[in-house]
């Protein structure tokens, strides 16, 4: 990156072509959404089906791809990605989107979606790669990193926590972050003398749990003898589940090519300086396509997203030739990678192997 680059020009280039991408969404950016919204139901169904029909991996397959639509949907619509768009339904507003009881219709996870919310889209986009970010995977993994055990055991360790991260994690973290609700960590996971806790297992755990492994195989076991072979499809999917959105999400902000950040000051969190971080501290998949970018739940431009989180997700794949070019033009580094390097990229600094790079020194001083 050059010392004398324009930020100023840079900048004012970037928020154009946001501004623009905000003016182009439009219904077909709602139909896009629905349809793939339609298409995760139906993997849900089809994945019933296929275990009735005794296609067990299928089915599980299935079951996880329908599970991952759900997330993303929560992601970009929670992100208020449609909010603009007029002439569509209010339950599609980030306001309404998983709110009160249509939670157990948009988004019934282990996850309560008013942390998700707070913590993903609020502290993580606003403090990305700082040690405010709360999934700075560098640090939350530091005990892993800096353990003496032997490298193939971390792995095991990593191994377990993307088969299982929504329930070990994802969970507990967000709901962490709720104002009133204390920290819930491995030392405290299973008090539910404590409000987080509380609020875990008996509002979103349980319910959960209920539904998906007790009720649904009791009712394919009355109706199709089925019950026993559903419950094992279920677990498996939940696992494939787990380990595919981990494989996705947690590299995108990982490896020895990418910055994490000390705190911003205020006055300059949303200068020039705010656009430089969540570039270079962001990496990009590679996409362009319809099955690519889905099966990598749109975060394969998370460059992009980062620069404009409420953008609908098809406009992304329309303006990110536009960023990387205009990164290459004042000579900004933009990462992007299969998402199998970004993968191993991230292992080596969750096993300690690699260290993320620190604030870059050489730039000029931030211009707002």
């Amino acid at each position: 990156m050059s010392e004398h680059m324009d930020l100023t020009a840079f900048t004012e280039e970037l928020k154009a072509i946001g501004k623009e991408a905000e003016r182009n969404s439009s219904k077909k950016d709602y139909y896009h959404m629905r349809a793939i919204g339609l298409m995760g139901h139906s993997s849900f169904l089809a994945g019933i089906v296929a275990c009735i029909s005794e296609y067990y991996f299928v089915s599980s397959l299935l079951i996880a791809w329908s599970l991952m639509i759900s997330w993303l949907l929560m992601h970009h619509i929670g992100h208020g990605g449609y909010n603009k768009i007029t002439g569509i339904p209010k339950r599609f507003h980030s306001k309404h989107y998983a709110q009160g009881w249509r939670r157990y219709i948009d988004w019934f996870d282990w996850i309560k979606p008013e942390a998700w919310n707070y913590e993903h889209n609020y502290l993580h986009h606003s403090f990305t790669g700082e040690l405010k970010d709360p999934d700075l995977v560098e640090e939350n993994l530091d005990w892993l990193a800096s353990s003496s055990v032997p490298w193939p055991l971390k792995i095991v360790v990593l191994l377990f926590f993307a088969l299982t991260w929504k329930i070990t994690y994802y969970s507990a973290r967000t709901l962490s972050y709720l104002r009133g609700h204390n920290k819930i960590d491995f030392g405290n996971f299973f008090d539910v003398r404590q409000k987080s806790q509380r609020v875990m297992w008996l509002h979103l755990f349980i319910p959960y749990f209920s539904v998906h492994f007790v009720l649904l195989p009791l009712i394919l076991e009355w109706a199709f003898a089925v019950g026993w072979a559903f419950l094992m499809c279920r677990v498996a999917a939940e696992l494939l589940h787990n380990l595919h959105t981990f494989l996705i999400i947690v590299p995108n902000h990982a490896g020895d090519d990418l910055y994490r950040f000390a705190d911003i000051e205020k006055s300059e969190r949303k200068g020039s300086g705010y656009y430089l971080r969540q570039i270079t501290g962001s990496a990009n998949y590679h996409c362009g396509n319809e099955w690519l970018d889905l099966s990598q739940m749109y975060l394969n431009y998370q460059i992009e997203h980062h620069l404009f989180p409420a953008l609908p997700m098809r406009q992304y794949r329309l303006i990110q030739p536009k960023v990387k070019a205009l990164c290459e033009q004042y000579g900004v580094p933009y990462v992007q990678e299969s998402i199998w390097k970004r993968v191993w990229k991230m292992t080596t600094i969750a096993t300690g192997r690699k260290k993320m790079k620190r604030d870059f020194q050489f730039l000029p001083p931030v211009q707002r």
